[in-house]
């Protein structure tokens, strides 16, 4: 009894001394922990408080030190630049270049063309109004694509050829060109009107579900000619930004017929091309310059005619617009097609004074 009482006894102390061993050894980690921060803490203040060095105790302000004095003549005076007019601005001064056709029209400064169809509402067939005028309205659509397809083959796309030439050509255009027919959009809603249902269709020239896309692979390359020497350089006033914020032709037409066409072209006395509006467009933008027609007084309220030649026009037909020798001399055309194409820029506008 007296020796398990002596091993339990002796087993206690050996706990309580464990014990003691392990608070003894968690208290000395604890004051080295602590001792670690506090060492930290100091050195962070200590770098906060950094000594201020002799040099800057010793720096004074000098109530007399002047500062540096702007002098007028330093200022340049900002030129006078010429209010910027904006496409916008001349399609409002300027009104549209129509040519009205049977059943519609070329709109060449929105670059569209459209086309109306009618077609009888059949009371005696369809006894239902409703569906008396839907069908009424289906065939309505029918014509105006038919009346369009015919406006279409009447184009001119250069001076010398229409886009009948072309589908007369090759049935691959003739395809092409009834797929755009096909494809036109419908403007507005139908019209009941007389017992018919009319309705107007309409296909855009240049964008990109347009008919330029469809014949530009196909469109004769004309020559184009231009050695003009010691001329007013319109190029560089593009370049420059001379032309008002709106890059473009003015023609003085003076009462003459304006007779677009698709690809424009710009012809000396002599006949040879100077300039060639095909070379501007890109069929996978869809740009292309706007044709308007405003007044000289308008062109000149609208104040950018410096640095922009008024050339006048001596002949128009067909899509060539035929200049004089004074007027034709009057651009480098060489080097302002060569700017348009090389600065990747559309010339937004061909404006005609009429």
């Amino acid at each position: 009894m007296k020796k398990t009482i002596c091993i339990l006894l002796s087993l206690v102390l050996m706990t309580a001394a464990f014990d003691s061993f392990a608070q003894d050894k968690k208290g000395k980690k604890k004051k080295k922990k602590d001792k670690v921060e506090n060492v930290q803490i100091q050195t962070t203040t200590t770098e906060q408080k950094q000594p201020v060095t002799t040099e800057t105790q010793n720096k004074e302000i000098n109530p007399t030190e002047k500062k540096p004095v702007i002098q007028a003549n330093e200022i340049k005076p900002i030129a006078n630049k010429q209010p910027v007019v904006t496409l916008e601005q001349i399609i409002a001064q300027s009104k549209p270049v129509v040519d009205q056709k049977p059943n519609g029209n070329v709109n060449w400064t929105e670059q569209f063309i459209e086309a109306k169809g009618q077609s009888v509402i059949d009371n005696d067939k369809f006894k239902n109004v409703a569906q008396a005028k839907a069908m009424a309205t289906r065939g309505a659509v029918v014509v105006a694509q038919r009346n369009l397809l015919e406006i279409i083959k009447g184009v001119n796309v250069t001076s010398e050829t229409t886009v009948k030439d072309m589908i007369t050509q090759s049935d691959f255009i003739y395809t092409r060109v009834d797929g755009v027919v096909k494809g036109a959009q419908q403007i507005g809603e139908a019209i009941e009107k007389d017992g018919m249902m009319e309705v107007t269709m309409r296909i855009p020239i240049y964008s990109a579900k347009g008919l330029a896309p469809v014949v530009y692979d196909n469109v004769p390359n004309a020559t184009k000619k231009s050695a003009m020497s010691e001329v007013t350089d319109v190029a560089d006033a593009l370049e420059a930004g001379d032309l008002g914020g709106a890059e473009g032709f003015v023609f003085n037409f003076n009462g003459k017929q304006i007779d677009p066409s698709m690809f424009p072209v710009v012809v000396g006395e002599d006949g040879n091309v100077l300039f060639d509006f095909y070379k501007l467009y890109d069929p996978t933008k869809g740009k292309f310059p706007q044709i308007m027609q405003t007044s000289r007084e308008v062109f000149e309220q609208l104040g950018f005619s410096k640095g922009i030649q008024v050339l006048d026009v001596a002949e128009s037909f067909n899509g060539k617009i035929q200049l004089d020798k004074v007027n034709a001399g009057k651009v480098n055309w060489d080097k302002l097609g060569k700017f348009a194409q090389s600065a990747s820029k559309v010339l937004k506008f061909a404006l005609a004074l009429v």
